[in-house]
């Protein structure tokens, strides 16, 4: 208690048109009605924070990205554990970047706290990599913007890929829960109907909702006349993949095992998204083992990926699978993960904390911030098979 009325006593001086001592008495009295540590705690970071939700509006803003994201931003910023000194070293190194933009693109695997710096960033980079996502948007892009200068986000521009670093468009695709899809169906023009219809005239089987590499090699193939199966191949490799040649595919569709086949789907479907939606490279992002590394071929990944099932015929939507960055890494424990907003505080301690905002707002001279928890993005889980 001695060390809040020592604060609130060095915040007096910023009171203009206030009685300092009326509103310290009032703010000592609600205070000394609670125990509770979680009340306490926050008033103490209100205190010491000070003013910080005008500089960080101040100096953040004046990023393009960030300034559609400010109030979250600021919010994710003072709810934060980390001390007041990391906060105001953060906003220092902001105008001139806190993410090394060329070594995300280096091709080499790298932590975030190679990218950004431990402790604070790498925590405000995952918690804004959840937080910062909307329709049409995935996690982790925004974050990325607002790291850097020579990051823009390209919902801004026109033009291909999810962010333009140093001017190059790059796909983002980020692991929450679960990794992303190579996949833009606005732009893959498939026909599975096409698809469906010729294995089911070839084989004389009646194919699933979902038929797997395992079933095509095992069950389906095996029953499609030699001479037919050429066509029937073609027909799958052009239903899926039309903008880019599918030649090889068409040949592991033939004669290919599994491995052959999925390794075949992985390859021609990279750069059939690329081709189509314009893009440089694709970044994966890790958020439960802190890593990113970037590609610009499917070659140089294959070793460094990891998918879920992969299918010939399939919803358009999951005809590519789920990929994500596989080994490497650790995936932090609690004590070391980002840390997720406090449990909202209720009854009497609630009702101190905004009558504690009130008075703390005219003390700054800054707009009143209660504590409140929110609802981080989340990944979305796997389709479950039928």
């Amino acid at each position: 208690m001695r060390d809040l009325i020592n604060l609130i006593s060095l915040l007096e001086a910023k009171a203009e048109g206030e009685n300092p001592t009326r509103l310290k008495k009032v703010i000592v009295d609600l205070l000394k009605t609670t125990d509770e540590g979680s009340v306490l705690n926050q008033v103490l970071k209100v205190l010491q924070a000070g003013n910080i939700d005008e500089r960080i509006s101040k100096i953040v803003g004046t990023d393009a990205d960030a300034r559609q994201f400010i109030g979250q931003i600021t919010d994710a910023i003072i709810k934060s554990d980390a001390s007041i000194e990391q906060k105001n070293a953060f906003l220092e190194k902001f105008p001139k970047g806190i993410l090394n933009a060329k070594m995300l693109v280096d091709g080499k695997e790298h932590s975030f706290e190679e990218l950004v710096g431990p402790g604070f960033p790498t925590e405000l980079l995952k918690n804004l990599s959840v937080q910062l996502t909307s329709q049409g948007v995935g996690p982790g892009e925004v974050a990325l913007a607002v790291m850097s200068p020579n990051i823009k986000w390209s919902g801004r521009d026109v033009g291909g890929g999810d962010i333009l670093v140093n001017g190059k468009p790059v796909e983002v695709k980020t692991r929450v829960s679960s990794g992303g899809r190579w996949l833009n169906t606005r732009k893959s023009n498939m026909n599975l109907p096409a698809i469906k219809q010729a294995i089911e005239d070839a084989s004389g089987l009646e194919i699933p909702a979902r038929l797997s590499v395992d079933n095509w090699v095992n069950v389906y193939r095996p029953n499609i006349d030699p001479k037919a199966l050429s066509g029937v191949a073609q027909t799958i490799a052009d239903g899926i993949f039309s903008g880019v040649s599918n030649k090889r595919y068409k040949e592991m569709l033939m004669k290919g095992d599994v491995s052959d086949i999925i390794d075949e789907h992985l390859r021609t479907g990279f750069d059939n998204y690329k081709t189509l939606s314009g893009f440089e490279g694709i970044l994966l992002m890790d958020l439960p083992t802190e890593r990113t590394q970037y590609f610009k071929e499917y070659d140089a990944m294959a070793d460094a990926i990891k998918n879920d099932s992969v299918y010939i015929y399939a919803p358009e939507a999951e005809m590519m699978p789920k990929v994500a960055l596989s080994g490497g890494g650790k995936t932090k424990t609690a004590g070391n993960a980002a840390a997720e907003p406090a449990a909202p505080v209720t009854g009497k301690g609630k009702g101190i904390l905004n009558k504690f905002a009130d008075m703390a707002s005219q003390i700054t001279g800054g707009p009143r911030s209660t504590p409140k928890s929110d609802d981080a993005s989340k990944g979305a889980g796997r389709t479950k098979r039928r």
